[in-house]
């Protein structure tokens, strides 16, 4: 199989997650037009509990098969890697339908104790079987990205995002108009968020059956001729890894579950002491009944707010899922600066996405809700002070998981889950300080207090394992330069033209008049540093 270099490889997955973004946008968008803010809210409560297995079976399972997988490689041990994965594919079938068996027998008490209401309950129970095909999907993708090869990842990402557009808006019209029989009891949000998880899970399938399909027809590369470590051995190995993986994949997910447990109570809380004061400070419309309020707040803010805070980091996890195994190549074969500059390399390619994005959110927040979610007045009200407090947590957050990545390819595993104890904590107090007094803002801010700290002390953590400087204040600090300037032109342009255009037509050319300040910028304080990057012998 052809090796990709980081920046294909990297190119590869971006555009991928680019199309599973825009896909996922075209099912967001409807989806929340069919559900409104509280059939959004049981969904999320479903979603909530998804997205976090999700990140544990899909990113950490396969950073656990694609570490190993690498470094045999870079040993030129390719029957070890090859053992790696037979042996992972029979460990994560078990872990699969233990997992999946956990969750179905819990389902109630986790319904209860989120949502507060057994309206959400469909959607979690129809949530339960993605937990096996995650982790049967986390081995293959795992393996290929060991051998520097992303075009699994990419394609079956892809037919992901397909599935989950069409099944998932398929079923959630079809259960929200249709009174089936095992589901009468229920409200048609409830059935429709159902019907909308269902696609979901479906398509978590649909992503696994393609690698098996592509399995059958790949033609197998030589074998080398080492004896193979036992499968104990590579079963611990696996675990070693994966624990620690795992836990640090759950980063942006043990936020929104952290909000999950806490917001809905504190709603709650706050509706019962005082119910004009919880709508105030929500910016809530009086015509939401007061037993749906609680769902309506939370599920806009989940499904506006973060939704719009997920998007950019999507793209720039794929240059940290990227940059692993050969950054894990080059560290095994103890070429510790091409490591090092790996690591300049994706930073500098984050930050060039992500800083004008996050600057760009904090100006335009209103705008870029009324242009994605038009119509959707109520919800646009709840949830733009939440995606606006976001915006530096967003960019903390971007830059902080190629650090990650990069702990775990050079053998320090155990970091990252040592950097979030603290962050999670800070995330939780401040939420049950915040949230009472400021609703989903304080939720935000929380938020972005939890990933600027995560990103701190994993720079000062990286730095000392690399032993060297990686040298990004300079490029980073021109970022944040442009993107600021960036922000102020899209705003300035934005509240401007608002006269004299309609809102979406405005919304675009702001956002075009700011990329091309932005890009300005750039090129005037640091084209060296750019041509250096672009053209340096080692990015092939």
């Amino acid at each position: 199989m052809k090796k990709q270099s980081f920046l294909q490889g990297s190119l590869l997955l971006t555009i991928s997650a680019v199309f599973a973004k825009l896909c996922g946008a075209m099912f967001k968008l409807p989806l929340t037009a069919l559900l409104g803010g509280t059939g959004m809210g049981y969904f999320s409560c479903a979603y909530g509990l998804f997205l976090p297995i999700y990140a544990v079976l899909v990113t950490g399972l396969s950073t656990a098969v694609a570490k190993p997988v690498a470094d045999f490689i870079g040993k030129n041990k390719s029957a070890c890697a090859l053992k790696i994965r037979r042996t992972a594919r029979f460990l994560c079938l078990f872990m699969g339908l233990a997992g999946m068996t956990g969750a179905l027998l819990s389902a109630k008490a986790f319904t209860i104790r989120t949502a507060g209401t057994m309206e959400a309950f469909p959607a979690v129970l129809a949530m339960t079987p993605a937990i096996l095909f995650c982790c049967l999907t986390a081995v293959e993708r795992g393996y290929y990205e060991g051998l520097c090869s992303m075009t699994p990842t990419a394609v079956s990402q892809a037919v992901e995002a397909v599935i989950k557009l069409t099944a998932g808006l398929l079923f959630c019209h079809f259960f929200l108009n249709t009174d089936i029989s095992f589901l009468n009891r229920y409200t048609p949000e409830s059935r429709g968020a159902f019907g909308a998880v269902l696609g979901v899970t479906l398509s978590t399938g649909a992503g696994w059956l393609y690698l098996v399909i592509r399995n059958q027809f790949r033609k197998q590369d030589a074998l080398s001729h080492e004896i193979p470590p036992s499968s104990g051995r590579i079963i611990k190995l696996l675990f070693r890894i994966m624990i620690p993986a795992a836990l640090g994949a759950l980063v942006t997910n043990l936020t929104s579950l952290t909000d999950l447990f806490t917001m809905m109570n504190a709603f709650s809380k706050m509706l019962a002491s005082s119910p004009e004061i919880f709508y105030q400070k929500a910016n809530l419309s009086k015509e939401i009944p007061a037993e749906q309020a609680s769902a309506f707040v939370y599920g806009s803010f989940m499904g506006l707010s973060v939704t719009v805070f997920n998007l950019v980091p999507s793209l720039t996890n794929m240059l940290a899922k990227s940059v692993l195994p050969c950054t894990a190549q080059a560290w095994s074969s103890g070429n510790h600066q091409q490591a090092s500059r790996y690591a300049r390399q994706v930073l500098i390619l984050t930050g060039l996405i992500a800083i004008p994005a996050g600057c760009g959110i904090f100006a335009l927040s209103d705008g870029i809700l009324a242009f994605l979610f038009a119509g959707r007045t109520a919800e646009i009200r709840t949830a733009v002070s939440g995606l606006r407090y976001l915006s530096f947590g967003l960019i903390c957050l971007c830059l902080a998981f190629p650090i990650f990545s990069l702990l775990q390819a050079i053998g320090r595993e155990d970091l990252p889950v040592k950097i979030m104890i603290p962050a999670i904590l800070v995330k939780i107090l401040c939420n049950l300080i915040l949230i009472p007094h400021f609703c989903t803002a304080g939720a935000s801010v929380s938020t972005s207090l939890c990933y600027f700290l995560i990103l701190m002390l994993s720079l000062i953590c990286l730095k000392k394992e690399l032993g060297q400087s990686i040298a990004i204040a300079k490029p980073l600090f021109f970022q944040f330069w442009g993107g600021i300037l960036c922000a102020g032109t899209a705003w300035l342009c934005y509240d401007r033209l608002l006269f004299f255009f309609p809102q979406r037509i405005t919304f675009l050319i702001s956002i075009l008049f700011a990329v091309m300040v932005y890009l300005a910028v750039l090129l005037l304080t640091c084209r060296n540093d750019l041509k250096e990057f672009l053209t340096q012998n080692h990015l092939s």
